[in-house]
C-alpha cells in the first residue's frame, strides 16, 4: 500500500459537491487531470469503469496524492463498499494501474467496477461530470 497515487473518475473529481468529495479533497492534493484506458458506464447516478483491450477507449479523470494513504484507504474503502466487511458482492475492487498524468505515466490506485455492465449504458466520451447533480451521500 506504499502508493500515494489515486485516480478518481467519478464522484469524488474535483467538481463533485457531495459531503464525502469535500472530506477526500481536504485529505489529498489534486496533481491534475490524467486519462486510463479502459470504459466508462453509468451506473446509476454514479459511473463504474472497467479495463479495455482497445487502445482508443480512455476513462478520463484526476490523479490526487494522498496525504495518508493508510487512513484516506480506509474511508475510501467504505466509500466504494469493497472494505473487508462490506457485503459480498463487492461493486468495486481498488487495483493499481497505469495512467497517464501530463505525458507521462504514473501507477495509481483506481477503484474498478467488478459487476456486469451489459445493460448499463457506456459513457463514450469517458468522461463523468457532476455538473448539476444534487448528490447526497453519507458523511464520512
Amino acid at each position: 500500500m506504499n502508493c500515494p497515487y489515486l485516480f478518481v473518475y467519478g464522484t469524488l473529481k474535483s467538481d463533485a459537491m457531495n459531503a464525502n468529495a469535500q472530506n477526500f479533497h481536504q485529505h489529498a492534493h489534486l496533481l491534475g487531470h490524467a486519462c486510463w484506458q479502459g470504459r466508462l458506464y453509468l451506473v446509476s447516478n454514479y459511473p463504474g469503469a472497467v479495463p479495455s483491450a482497445i487502445k482508443t477507449e480512455y476513462v478520463l479523470g484526476e490523479v490526487w496524492q494522498l496525504h495518508r494513504p493508510e487512513q484516506a484507504f480506509s474511508f475510501l474503502d467504505e466509500y466504494e463498499e469493497c472494505a473487508p466487511q462490506s457485503p459480498l458482492p463487492h461493486e468495486y475492487e481498488r487495483v493499481l494501474a497505469p495512467v497517464q498524468l501530463g505525458g507521462q505515466t504514473l501507477t495509481a490506485w483506481i477503484y474498478l467496477y467488478r459487476l456486469e455492465t451489459a445493460g448499463l449504458r457506456q459513457i463514450l466520451s469517458g468522461e463523468f461530470t457532476n455538473d448539476n447533480q444534487q448528490l447526497i451521500w453519507r458523511a464520512l
